[in-house]
C-alpha cells in the first residue's frame, strides 16, 4: 500500500497486532490475477513507501510487521492492482477494504484481534485508518493517476435581496470521469477574468472516480453583485495536481463554461 501516512504508523506504533494471522482474497478471474501476480514485488507491505524503501531492512522487518498487522498480503495485492492498472483507482481501493474486513470479521486476524468484545473493533479501526489512507489524491499519484473532470449541467438563480443589491448563484455539477481520486474547486470569472468567486475557498472537494458533486459559487459574501456582473461570467473547473506537492499554484483548469447572467 503505497500511499499510507504517517499518522497510521504512529498510531498503530503502540499496537501488538504482529502475526501472520489469515487471508481471505476476493475471487477474481484467473486470467487477472495471474495478471497481477506478476506485477507483485516480495518487498510491498503497508504503510508509508518510505519505510520501505528509505529506512534500514533490519528497522523495516521490525515495524513492518507492526504496521502490516494481518493486512500485509491484502496491500501486497492492492500495490499490485495499480501497477497492473486495469481496474480504477477505486476498484483497487474498494476491494482491499472489503478483503480487510473480511479478515476483521472472521476473528481470527491475530491474537489481539481474536480477544473477545474488542478483537473485531481494533482490527476494523486499523483497517479504516489504512482505508482513509489511500482512498484520496495522494494515493492518485501512486495510481498514476492524471488531472481530469468535467462539467456536465450548469443551474443559475438570482438571490433575491431586499435589503441591498441582488446576488448571483451559479452551480455546476462536476463529474470525475478519470481513473483515479480528484481534488476540485469551481471558479466564477468576470471582466478581464477578474476573480468573483472561488469555491471551495480553503480547501478542496474530493471526488471519487465516476462519481459527480455539486459545487456552487456566487457573488454573496463578496464585493460583487450581480448588478456588477456583465452579461457572461466564465465558470471553470480546477483539479489539483498533487504529484507537485505544492500548498500554492497546484490547480489546473480542466473544464470551462459560458454562463449567462442576463
Amino acid at each position: 500500500m503505497r500511499a499510507g501516512g504517517l499518522a497510521a504508523v504512529l498510531l498503530l506504533a503502540g499496537c501488538t497486532v504482529t502475526g501472520e494471522g489469515i487471508d481471505r482474497p476476493e475471487p477474481v478471474p484467473a486470467d487477472y490475477a495471474a495478471r497481477e501476480a506478476a506485477m507483485r514485488d516480495p518487498a510491498d507491505r503497508c504503510g508509508p513507501e518510505f519505510i520501505q524503501t528509505k529506512l534500514p531492512k533490519g528497522f523495516v522487518n521490525t515495524v513492518g510487521a507492526v504496521t502490516d498487522g494481518p493486512f500485509r498480503p491484502v496491500c501486497a495485492r492492492h500495490d499490485a492492482c495499480y501497477r497492473l492498472g486495469e481496474r480504477t483507482q477505486a476498484e483497487c481501493d474498494r476491494r482491499m477494504k472489503r478483503e480487510m474486513e473480511s479478515i476483521c470479521a472472521s476473528g481470527r486476524a491475530t491474537p489481539t484481534y481474536s480477544l473477545p468484545m474488542v478483537g473485531k473493533s481494533l482490527c476494523r479501526f486499523h483497517a479504516g485508518l489504512y482505508y482513509d489512507a489511500i482512498n484520496n489524491t495522494y494515493a492518485a499519484v501512486a495510481y498514476g493517476g492524471r488531472p481530469g473532470g468535467q462539467i456536465v449541467s450548469v443551474a443559475t438563480r438570482v438571490i433575491d435581496d431586499p435589503v441591498t443589491d441582488d446576488e448571483f448563484e451559479v452551480c455546476v455539477d462536476v463529474l470525475n470521469n478519470t481513473y483515479a481520486m480528484q481534488e476540485y474547486d469551481v471558479e466564477m470569472r468576470g471582466r478581464k477574468g477578474r476573480l468573483i468567486d472561488r469555491e471551495p475557498d480553503t480547501y478542496e472537494t474530493n471526488v471519487g472516480v465516476g462519481e459527480t458533486k455539486t459545487i456552487c459559487v456566487t457573488t454573496n459574501y463578496t464585493r460583487w453583485s450581480l448588478k456588477d456582473l456583465p452579461d457572461e461570467v466564465q465558470v471553470s473547473l480546477r483539479c489539483d495536481t498533487p504529484e507537485n506537492f505544492s500548498v500554492r499554484h497546484d490547480m489546473i483548469v480542466v473544464d470551462t463554461v459560458s454562463v449567462k447572467v442576463r
